[in-house]
């Protein structure tokens, strides 16, 4: 787990929450006792004479047992075991020892491997509930399974996504809905059969998925968080229903500035929001019922949150300020503490990984921690449960009440039993002494729970196998194990680890995993190499894609049918005829795999029917499945699931009807700085009514709208402006840009009285959001032109309210308030576009319209300034000859030209 180093025990403060189930964190090795015999003897007159053997024995003892004690303040109660042990054995009559052996034995919860899974791919998230468990592995192609822990089959499969991994892997509280986050991509899918059920779209990666994302407790309605849309990342909340995933409600937009949402919580009536500033909002499910918001009655600043089960409060992590850790608090919002909140509960809740979840975030601190994980070891941070250590790193980890399931780098996934503590029992009886068989029973014990043995040689730890740990619980005599800890009862303890046996996944059983992901693969031979398939096996289905390939090479096209027919309604067979097909120029060979196809997805149906269109000289129908912007194959296929079809290379299909579509799309648009002969042929090519025909009424009106904004900034082209305007309108496209194109005609054939109607129509009468800089900037020329210099100012103004980190606006508004003798409101837009930065290809002129208006405000020395940059820009501005060239009125060019002698 990222994060700072494991703190020491006086470090952590334990009065948080009692924990019922804690957990584990790094490995700590020991350090080296010191020898005894260079222990110093300090013989007293009173005592008794002892002989130097035992007295060495009970130093050796006691030596061991202060190791075992500091072992135990490192919480390694394992470590602590076998020390103990080997103190004993130098001395079978230390009570002290005894004692603490006792003590670790009625603490101590040990840990028993009982199930691994080799997926040879590495794990990125654990998820479990009873008998399933979800796997995410990693590694080229990621997907997710479900597995039945015991059947040990695999139940389910996620369709593969190459090149991305999964983020987070949210369920809801009957595990049926799961959310899986990968890439771009958020899926919520059906958490038994793992088919997708919609795409939620992207998550904000600055939110912790599992705090955010929320279910509501029948695990009908789901909640999560969703930006406005790929420019605007203002954040909104959609409430959905899950078996469809259709949007109920979506809240307004927040803006990102605002304080950021921490998490969420969903029932049937409302979902609650707590945000940064500890401020609440609450959405009815209900769209009629209007949204609250409750702010904190004391601001705080909050980085962290998680609600409660039942929504009523919520554990926080709280900002104090500068030098400050930050510090763990309860928010209560009404009734008694339902328990979900404490560590026990969190533990079972939340799995960990390296992902983004609560254990890297509201936990991540090791002062907050439960358990630590770091490289290969999982390590309890109260000293309750032994060091849980695997054979690569752990990159997951999911909990229960009675196991650990670890998932590793090396896509070892193991399930670690969790075994019951003995009981204590009132037994008066004194302890017999330490013989052999006691001995050797304690020795057997410890390697078996505790899973090292200690070299009193080399005075080193060694891990042992599961092999020889369940050989010294063989030889563990429970009747001697009784005898000489008579106050405790071992019986569960020993029935719990005699019931563990060891099981491993059989590598027949991994097979639905290995030909999902060969399906997945257009090369199908990397997953082989992987898996140690035999050849025939994965090499079968790419022998008849061979075959397929050479039939539709020999164009006789009964053939072509027949192979078609043949290769059945998906594989790897189907997926080969179609792309061969989509290649072809006959649309009967298309046709036949459309009939003979089974679980086609949408985009190649799209591309199949639109490239049939196309050959048979429907071009409208080719164009009008296709958006204005083309899908993005990778995409879509991290979207959908193409098994059967993912074998074979569509995008040449999609490149080609792309291409077939912006072929015809091109002859309708007009070029960027367009010659007049190319602007006349674009506007006879719209005048025909075959093209309307050909590509459709929908692009055809964008076409003439497109046009007629092209066209409106020259004064020939003014009537036909104005007819394809209307045209566009009448077709359906947005009236705003059509006005927009008229309005722009009319000032440009000097109509001023009738294009200020349509600019003030455009900024007055539409919505905000569809108005453009340019609107308010012709809206103010145009009124002084009409001789109304006052409207130009308060046009100006509004505009610069409308768009104040717009610097083309501001040189614009700078332009027009010089030219309505507004010299001063001009120095102040210019300014304003100086602070934004002018575009660089307008700084020359409004260096110069800066330092007129600066000149005219009586700001003579900015003035100057701005002419010496003015001169940096361009030398030819000393010359009084520059001005002539300048099409401005004579009073501008007098105010600059007073720079120049």
């Amino acid at each position: 787990m990222p994060g700072p180093s494991r703190p020491s025990t006086t470090a952590r403060n334990r009065s948080r929450w009692q924990m019922l189930v804690p957990f584990l964190a790094p490995a700590v090795f020991l350090t080296a006792c010191k020898p005894a015999e260079k222990t110093a003897e300090k013989s007293k007159p009173s005592a008794p004479v002892e002989s130097p053997v035992n007295h060495l024995a009970t130093e050796l003892a006691g030596a061991r047992i202060d190791v075992a004690k500091t072992k135990l303040d490192q919480k390694r109660p394992d470590e602590a075991l076998s020390l103990l042990v080997t103190a004993i054995k130098a001395d079978p009559a230390s009570g002290e020892a005894r004692s603490l052996i006792e003590r670790i034995l009625l603490d101590t919860v040990w840990n028993l491997p009982e199930l691994t899974i080799d997926h040879k791919l590495p794990i990125g998230q654990i998820h479990t509930a009873g008998s399933s468990a979800w796997v995410s592995l990693e590694g080229g192609a990621n997907t997710t399974l479900r597995w039945n822990l015991d059947t040990l089959k695999i139940e389910s499969v996620l369709f593969p996504a190459k090149g991305h991994i999964t983020r987070s892997l949210v369920f809801d509280g009957g595990h049926r809905r799961a959310v899986v986050q990968r890439g771009p991509v958020t899926l919520l899918c059906d958490a038994v059969s793992l088919e997708p059920i919609c795409d939620l779209g992207p998550l904000p990666d600055d939110m912790t998925p599992a705090s955010v994302i929320s279910f509501s407790p029948d695990g009908l309605l789901m909640a999560h968080p969703a930006f406005v849309s790929e420019a605007d990342h203002s954040i909104v909340w959609k409430l959905r229903d899950s078996a469809t995933g259709q949007i109920i409600r979506t809240s307004d937009p927040v803006a990102a500035t605002a304080a950021q949402p921490l998490a969420a919580w969903l029932d049937r009536q409302q979902l609650r929001v707590i945000h940064s500033d500890g401020s609440l909002t609450e959405m009815p499910v209900s769209p009629v019922e209007e949204i609250r918001h409750k702010p904190m009655a004391e601001p705080v600043k909050l980085l962290q949150a998680q609600f409660s089960t039942d929504g009523n409060s919520v554990l926080t992590l709280q900002n104090q300020g500068s030098h400050q850790p930050p510090v763990q608090a309860v928010i209560s919002y009404q009734g008694a503490d339902d328990g979900s909140l404490e560590e026990r509960a969190l533990i079972n809740r939340f799995p960990w990984s390296l992902q983004p979840n609560i254990w890297t975030g509201l936990m991540a601190d090791p002062q907050h921690a439960p358990f630590f994980v770091e490289g290969k070891t999982l390590e309890d941070l109260t000293g309750s449960h032994a060091l849980l250590e695997t054979g690569s790193d752990i990159t997951a980890a999911a909990f229960d009440e009675q196991r650990i399931i670890t998932g590793e780098a090396n896509g070892m996934l193991t399930v670690h039993r969790l075994l019951p503590l003995p009981t204590k029992t009132e037994n008066p009886t004194p302890p017999p002494a330490v013989d052999t068989a006691a001995l050797t029973a304690l020795e057997n014990l410890s390697e078996a729970f505790a899973g090292i043995r200690y070299d009193e040689k080399d005075r080193t730890f060694t891990r042992l196998s599961l092999e020889e740990r369940m050989k010294a619980f063989a030889a563990c005599r429970e009747d001697v194990l009784n005898s000489v800890f008579p106050g405790l009862d071992f019986t569960q303890l020993m029935a719990a680890f005699e019931a563990a046996k060891q099981r491993t996944a059989p590598a027949a059983e991994l097979l639905p995993l290995w030909d999902r992901l060969t399906h997945a693969d257009a090369s199908g031979k990397s997953w082989q190499e992987i898996i140690g398939l035999s050849q025939n096996l994965a090499a079968a289905p790419w022998h008849e894609q061979e075959k397929m390939e050479e039939i539709f090479r020999s164009n006789d096209s009964p053939a072509i049918l027949a192979a078609i027919k043949s290769a059945g309604g998906k594989g790897p067979a189907a997926a080969t005829a179609l792309a061969l097909a989509l290649k072809s120029d006959i649309h009967e060979w298309i046709d036949a795999c459309l009939t003979q196809a089974k679980d086609l997805p949408p985009l190649l149906r799209r591309i199949s029917l639109s490239r049939i269109a196309w050959l048979q000289g429907r071009k409208a129908d080719a164009l009008s499945v296709w958006p204005e912007v083309f899908p993005v194959l990778a995409d879509v296929r991290l979207r959908e699931d193409w098994d059967g079809w993912e074998q074979a290379d569509f995008q040449p299909a999609l490149d080609n009807i792309r291409g077939c579509v912006n072929e015809v799309l091109a002859t309708i648009r007009i070029p960027e700085n367009a010659a007049p002969e190319e602007r006349k042929a674009v506007a006879e090519r719209l005048a025909d009514p075959a093209t309307v025909e050909a590509v459709g009424k929908r692009r055809f009106g964008e076409a003439c709208l497109q046009a007629a904004l092209a066209f409106s900034i020259h004064k020939e082209e003014a009537q036909t402006t104005f007819q394809l305007a209307s045209t566009a309108r009448e077709l359906g496209v947005a009236p705003e840009p059509c006005i927009r194109a008229e309005a722009m005609a009319q000032t440009v054939l000097g109509d001023y009285a009738k294009a200020h109607e349509l600019w003030i129509e455009l900024i007055t009468e539409h919505p905000v959001e569809t108005t453009i800089p340019g609107d308010y900037a012709e809206a103010a020329y145009t009124a002084f032109e009409n001789m109304d210099p006052k409207q130009a100012m308060e046009i100006l103004t509004a505009g610069m309210h409308r768009f104040p980190e717009d610097g083309n606006f501001a040189i614009r508004a700078g332009w027009v308030a010089l030219l309505t003798g507004n010299s001063e409101r001009a120095y102040q837009f210019l300014l304003t576009g100086k602070r934004i930065g002018f575009p660089a290809e307008k700084l020359e002129n409004a260096t110069a319209l800066l330092t007129i208006a600066a000149a005219q405000s009586d700001a003579q020395d900015d003035a100057a300034v701005y002419f010496q940059d003015l001169l940096r820009i361009d030398k030819a501005w000393a010359d009084t000859a520059t001005l002539d060239t300048l099409d401005w009125p004579e009073e501008l060019k007098f105010t600059l030209g007073q720079f120049m002698r």
